[in-house]
């Protein structure tokens, strides 16, 4: 990261400001010092910069504790996520609270055993995962499945929509479910394009492929312009459609 040219004062200390080409401002923690700093747009003024701040500065102040308290321990042997741990998605830091989910079977949950579910606050860059203890193959499973079709149901909105804009222009894209199904991988019933929950487990180009196909079947533009844009975006087409034809054994794969 280049040297800020910018800064703010906060307790008494120093806050970078870095500017960067993107639409949004957040601010994010350096650890193991939990140092704060701010990514804001070029073009945002100054006093915007120092209002956003001034107004997370408690979240700020408890996730600086979270990370402090989280560096001033040792780590724990089977732990794989912590409160106060960066994570960088996209390149972007975001730091890690981890709340554990206990059930009648699960006495003391230990931490980042398994992810069931997550939630974002993109303004001070904080990751939330709720975990589980699996204690066999089938609950963690279970709570991968819970969190990865959370994942894969916003990836497949996120194509549908993108898709949609050049293979129908001017049409609406339908709505995106989930939904088990043995026989197939995708179908378009009732309006909305719905996704074999088996696809959650293959990769990534798998999903693409499925969508494009899909969609295909109601492209307006003509199918020359069709093909090239899936040889464009996919042009691993043909891995990915031998995959799912063949069906290995989807959790080999993670």
């Amino acid at each position: 990261m280049a040297d800020a040219q910018e800064k703010l004062t906060y307790d008494g200390k120093d806050v970078p400001i870095y500017r960067a080409g993107m639409p949004e401002v957040f601010v994010a923690l350096q650890p193991p010092q939990a140092q704060p700093y701010i990514m804001a747009p070029t073009d945002m003024s100054p006093d915007d910069i120092v209002q956003f701040f001034v107004a997370h500065i408690p979240e700020v102040e408890e996730l600086q504790a979270d990370m402090v308290k989280r560096f001033a321990k040792g780590s724990y042997g089977k732990c794989r996520y912590q409160t106060g741990d960066v994570a960088y998605v996209m390149g972007r830091p975001f730091q890690l609270r981890v709340h554990p989910l206990s059930s009648r079977k699960m006495k003391a949950a230990a931490r980042g055993r398994a992810t069931a579910k997550y939630s974002l606050n993109p303004n001070v860059s904080l990751l939330t995962l709720f975990v589980v203890h699996p204690k066999n193959y089938d609950e963690a499973r279970i709570a991968f499945g819970s969190y990865a079709n959370n994942v894969i149901l916003r990836n497949a909105e996120g194509l549908v929509r993108d898709f949609s804009q050049v293979l129908a222009p001017g049409q609406a894209p339908p709505p995106v479910r989930l939904r088990d199904m043995r026989d197939k991988w995708a179908s378009t019933d009732a309006g909305a394009l719905w996704i074999s929950t088996d696809i959650v487990p293959y990769p990534p180009d798998c999903l693409v492929y499925v969508i494009l196909r899909e969609l295909r079947k109601t492209a307006t533009v003509p199918e020359d312009e069709v093909r090239a844009h899936c040889e464009r975006i996919l042009p691993g087409w043909e891995a990915a459609q031998r995959m799912l034809a063949e069906r290995p054994e989807p959790y080999c794969l993670q």
